[in-house]
């Protein structure tokens, strides 16, 4: 189902499909970067071209891409295009919504997520280090946890407001001489400790 440039999966195979580290990095590069061509992309996310057109007509026949027409075929008349069909992808929590095989599909998501993000924060740790990024972005920068005692329409809420909040400071195209793009990764779940 699409919503307002977002795609929320409700399929299992899609997810499945979906639940690759090197899909979803294409996938986040496409979407942050804009469109690129398989040759670029592999550069770019260095894996060859091969793989990443594999990934690509994956990506495709579930409906995350398409073609990029509107740049042509190149300078050789042979390079294909490829653009994000949606702004932002959204999958259940709760797999029972998926119906059988859910539960796998979810959990798998979710560990290709994780690996993703953490490759983008070594990434930036390791541009740090080659002092890439000015002070003010490193003290900008960051991440913590915290702990709450809530209730699940309470953290439902606070979820939304989080997500609320992200879109506020969202400065879109415009931009200042010190934007940059930023990725931010929300994580809420309940905790019991292990018996």
């Amino acid at each position: 189902m699409v919503d307002s440039g977002k795609l929320h999966l409700t399929d299992v195979e899609m997810l499945r499909a979906m639940a690759h580290p090197l899909r979803l990095r294409i996938l986040g590069s496409l979407r942050i970067d804009g469109p690129a061509t398989s040759a670029s992309l592999a550069r770019k996310l260095a894996t060859d071209s091969g793989q990443t057109s594999h990934h690509l007509r994956l990506l495709a026949r579930y409906g995350f891409i398409e073609e990029a027409t509107e740049l042509g075929k190149g300078a050789h008349g042979r390079e294909r295009w490829w653009k994000a069909s949606h702004v932002s992808t959204h999958f259940p929590e709760n797999a029972d919504e998926l119906g059988p095989g859910g539960e796998e599909a979810v959990a798998a998501m979710d560990r290709a997520a994780r690996r993703v993000w953490d490759e983008a924060i070594e990434a930036y740790r390791a541009q740090l280090a080659r002092r890439e990024w000015s002070s003010a972005w490193r003290q900008a920068a960051g991440s913590g946890d915290g702990v709450i005692r809530t209730t699940p329409q309470r953290l439902e809420q606070l979820r939304a407001e989080v997500w609320r909040l992200i879109n506020e400071y969202d400065m879109g195209e415009a931009s200042g001489e010190d934007a940059e793009k930023v990725i931010v990764v929300v994580q809420a779940y309940p905790y019991r400790a292990a018996q």
